[in-house]
């Protein structure tokens, strides 16, 4: 399902970058409860907007760094041991309550800086950000679009090589 308003939201930072919206792709309303369930999850706000949008290709917008959704993985098994390994480390720095709000991880910056939305909590769209070397959490100022939008301004923009058109992701299909 085309969002225009999110590509225009996500494109307007960068308005000069090439995208062709006819490679984007998402997830469609029947795949988000595998999704959910694959990743025991609530997919819903901005989330389920991006995902059922582009969250198999953006188009050119998105790059395989930092965002884990193009990371172009052979198998899903990856990404689910992605998401359970990060869960397991707010379990050892203390945080389990955290788990009851069901987080989902989204990106990886610099190898130590990951950042992540409660997908239970009372707002779903706030990313939160945990920095491996202080064993640190806090919520951002950002909402999931917020941080797409500087994605595409701080890593897109000052990426050497443009992002490919047809750059695909999957993470659900085994």
């Amino acid at each position: 399902m085309i969002n225009q308003t999110l590509i225009n939201y996500l494109h307007s930072v960068f308005p000069e970058l090439e995208i062709d919206t006819s490679y984007i792709r998402g997830y469609t309303a029947e795949e988000i409860p595998k999704f959910e369930r694959l990743y025991d999850i609530e997919v819903k706000g901005q989330l389920y907007d991006f995902l059922t949008c582009m969250g198999r290709c953006s188009g050119g917008l998105f790059g395989d760094v930092p965002l884990t959704f193009y990371q172009m993985q052979e198998t899903v098994r990856g990404e689910v041991l992605f998401q359970s390994g990060q869960r397991e480390e707010l379990c050892n720095i203390q945080l389990h309550h955290l788990l009851d709000k069901k987080p989902f991880f989204i990106s990886v910056e610099s190898y130590t800086q990951y950042y992540f939305l409660l997908t239970t909590s009372d707002n779903p769209d706030l990313v939160y950000h945990y920095d491996e070397n202080e064993e640190t959490v806090e919520a951002t100022d950002w909402t999931f679009n917020e941080y797409l939008r500087f994605v595409v301004d701080a890593y897109t923009r000052n990426h050497k090589v443009k992002p490919p058109f047809d750059l695909w992701g999957e993470l659900i299909i085994i």
